[in-house]
């Protein structure tokens, strides 16, 4: 199993735009494909909170995290023209995309 993590900033006043093509058109569709397992957007707490609990705070303001079976099943679904057809969308409202892979060790309730 691996997981994809991928860090996104919103062009100044498209917040909410990036934000509905995260979650009513990539992830919807991802979440369709042969090897997809679960994913899930997370935000950082506020600053403020942040910094009074300890935390870092990062420097994307929206992180998606998708769990697949195998790579090679993630390369297939990023390959595919369903892929860019919603993907384009988000790249469209974000300032700054990156991302990271893990290999997944263990993992509980997954």
């Amino acid at each position: 199993m691996i997981s994809l993590s991928v860090y996104l900033i919103p062009k100044k006043g498209r917040e909410l735009e990036l934000d509905s093509a995260v979650r009513d058109g990539w992830l919807p569709a991802m979440s369709e494909q042969p090897g997809f397992l679960a994913a899930a957007v997370v935000r950082p707490y506020e600053p403020t909170e942040l910094e009074a609990l300890g935390g870092l705070m990062p420097a994307y303001t929206l992180e998606a995290v998708s769990f697949w079976s195998s790579e090679s099943e993630r390369r297939e679904w990023a390959a595919r023209p369903i892929h860019d057809e919603v993907f384009d969308k988000v790249l469209d409202a974000a300032k700054d995309v990156s991302h990271t892979l893990h290999t997944v060790d263990q993992s509980w309730g997954l």
